[in-house]
């Protein structure tokens, strides 16, 4: 028997135990009813998400590890992962900087669909050789360990100083 429910009504207790958890059988939303004895009707209910952690995949970018801009062209460098439950948190960051850069995010509704999050940049002269970094992470992983993946950006500028 994989689910059991455990209940001490004197402590107004009343637990489900789920044992082989799988994401696709169990990840979803569980409810609890107290009816009454002899007319069924419903006391009280109360819903209750299960979330079945699942580590994300590594991150993909797009263009690549290596994106080619033009000075004042806007360009979108794309992260993503597949996998996580719950979804993956994804951030981007520029050089060594450990403030996270704006970024739009569209998180996948199952695991097959990717989670992307998306930099937009409008880069310069100054952005020729920097290097932006994305951080994957959610809470199914080992406590402080993320995974990334780094784009070296080339601008291609006109005129000389």
């Amino acid at each position: 028997m994989r689910k059991r429910a455990i209940y001490a009504p004197s402590e107004g207790r009343y637990d489900l135990m789920v044992s082989n958890v799988s994401y696709e059988r169990d990840n979803g939303r569980f409810e609890c009813r107290i009816k009454a004895g002899g007319s069924g009707r419903t006391l009280h209910s109360q819903g209750h998400e299960l979330v079945v952690l699942t580590q994300p995949q590594p991150p993909l970018l797009s263009p690549g590890t290596h994106a080619q801009a033009q000075e004042g062209r806007e360009l979108n460098l794309t992260c993503s992962s597949t996998g996580g439950s719950p979804s993956p948190d994804i951030k981007w960051y520029r050089d060594g900087s450990t403030y996270p850069m704006e970024a739009s995010v569209v998180n996948g509704r199952t695991r097959s669909q990717a989670s992307v999050s998306t930099l937009t940049l409008a880069p310069n002269r100054e952005d020729d050789g920097a290097t932006f970094r994305c951080v994957v992470w959610n809470r199914a992983m080992p406590e402080g360990q993320k995974m990334d993946a780094t784009v070296d950006l080339s601008v291609n500028f006109w005129g000389m100083d």
